[in-house]
């Protein structure tokens, strides 16, 4: 998949009839551009989503998340497959339930219902392959959804990238380790909590074990996981480096839509959807690609913001300077 913007030519070719002294005005989608260059409050708060909105339809970003869904959904087993094989000689049951439950707090939980039993199957089944050829096998799997995610924030910080391939696939496999071992690690950390609230509680008089229940914990993890993740992904393998003020308002957005949309899809499945009579068997996999279809457009939405903001900033920078 190419990740060239492939909205470059029609952004030079609307901008092209622009006035000489228009300069700034160069990339911009809108119709209105003075409001994202020199606007204040809600105008330009607006402004920056409406050329964040235009962005994210003229980089085909729709079928570039049908794509991430896809593959995301393709990889989700394969990934779990890699990470159940990092436990080989634990195989421990509580580790499963707790990681289950820890999903449920970053996505609906009626879709990890579907496929809880499957799950709890992947993540307790002692494997010691993880040098095995099968092993390998799911690693490309789940490299084709870090690919995607890859293409999509290219386009959207308008990057083309010109690493080797080679190189960008060396930097997807260790996306791909460095993830199952996080998720491993985070297992552990939240079978662990129960003992260190009363280890602590030991140690520190009037101290409440409650708070480092699961209950109590997976939601602020899932947060600062999410978001550690997140920043991870936009300076990591966009080709270019984007500085943490360039990147930190696009991150904190999708960590708020993403946790929005969590639970209005939530509310959606419960309360008005009704997969089972379209797709019968298939009713969790065709929600599951629902909702990641969404978050991808909202993860591509960010860099498009952030994309919008620089605009912004750079018109700034040489309005002063001239």
């Amino acid at each position: 998949m190419s990740d060239r913007p492939p909205g470059a030519a029609r952004r030079a070719a609307k901008t092209s009839n622009r006035k000489p002294g228009d300069h700034l005005y160069h990339g911009i989608l809108s119709e209105q551009p003075a409001d994202l260059l020199i606007g204040s409050g809600w105008r330009a708060a607006f402004a920056v989503l409406r050329e964040a909105m235009l962005r994210l339809w003229d980089d085909e970003a729709l079928s570039l998340a049908g794509n991430i869904a896809f593959r995301a959904v393709l990889a989700m087993f394969p990934f779990l497959i890699f990470a159940s094989s990092l436990t080989a000689f634990i195989g421990d049951p509580e580790i499963a339930d707790r990681l289950i439950d820890f999903l449920i707090a970053i996505v609906p939980a009626p879709l990890v219902d579907t496929v809880v039993a499957e799950v709890r199957a992947v993540l307790t089944v002692k494997r010691g392959d993880v040098a095995s050829a099968g092993v390998l096998l799911t690693i490309w799997f789940a490299v084709g959804g870090v690919d995607s995610v890859r293409v999509g924030l290219n386009r959207a910080y308008d990057i083309r990238d010109q690493r080797s391939t080679p190189a960008i696939y060396a930097l997807q496999v260790f996306v791909v380790i460095g993830a199952a071992i996080v998720f491993v690690v985070v297992g552990y950390l939240l079978v662990l909590a129960p003992v260190a609230g009363t280890f602590a509680e030991r140690f520190l008089p009037g101290f409440s074990p409650t708070l480092f229940t699961l209950d109590a914990v997976r939601y602020p993890a899932a947060g600062a996981i999410l978001t550690a993740t997140l920043f991870g992904a936009h300076t990591f393998l966009p080709a270019r480096w984007i500085r943490f003020s360039n990147m930190w308002p696009g991150v904190l957005l999708t960590v708020g839509a993403w946790m929005a949309l969590a639970s209005a899809f939530s509310m959606y499945l419960a309360r008005f959807a009704n997969y089972a009579s379209y797709y019968a068997g298939l009713a969790g996999v065709i929600a599951a690609i629902y909702f990641i279809y969404l978050a991808a457009l909202v993860l591509i939405f960010g860099g498009e913001v952030n994309r919008a903001l620089r605009i912004r900033r750079l018109a700034r920078a040489l309005r002063k300077a001239s």
